[in-house]
């Protein structure tokens, strides 16, 4: 569908992907995707401080994910649950990059095709409209791939200024 937002954004980028990662972005309505995932978590104070702002799900070996994406006039929303912890997110288009918002913080993700796979790195971020300096954003090491015949998430997420691991979760959708 050329109207759902990875594929318009990524343009002829999209058909490099595996059939199972473009599967996941065709939507043109709310869909709903289930699997399993394992969460870890890092344990110093501040990616505790910073897992629980943006409500992280909390570290547990194996527990039932779902993602739930829904087209809106300007992006999608996606709501990510991890057992019984959910968190949101929307994504957009937003000039020439796409942006992913969590409450008041808004982040700019150089989303690109390499080596069978989409990748999400964080390149800019804002807390309302103001910008945030280079070294307070997150290291995002987020990827989706294809194995086993299955839609694959690994999602690692850094603290700001530490670098200490604040969330990392991986798993499979269908």
């Amino acid at each position: 569908m050329t109207d759902a937002l990875f594929p318009r954004y990524l343009g002829a980028d999209f058909a490099a992907l595996p059939g199972e990662v473009q599967a996941l972005h065709r939507i043109d309505g709310t869909v709903t995707w289930r699997g399993t995932a394992s969460v870890t978590r890092g344990t110093s104070p501040w990616a505790r401080l910073i897992a629980a702002l943006f409500r992280f799900p909390k570290a547990v070996a194996e527990t039932p994910v779902t993602v739930t994406m829904t087209p809106q006039p300007d992006g999608e929303v996606w709501v990510r649950q991890f057992g019984t912890s959910r968190f949101r997110s929307h994504l957009r288009l937003n000039g020439d990059r796409i942006t992913e918002r969590f409450g008041p913080f808004t982040f700019d993700l150089n989303l690109h095709v390499a080596a069978d796979a989409l990748h999400f790195p964080v390149t800019a971020g804002r807390i309302g409209p103001i910008p945030l300096p280079r070294r307070a954003l997150p290291i995002s090491i987020a990827r989706e791939y294809a194995a086993d015949g299955r839609f694959r998430f690994d999602v690692a997420i850094h603290a700001p200024l530490t670098g200490a691991p604040i969330v990392h979760y991986k798993g499979w959708l269908a």
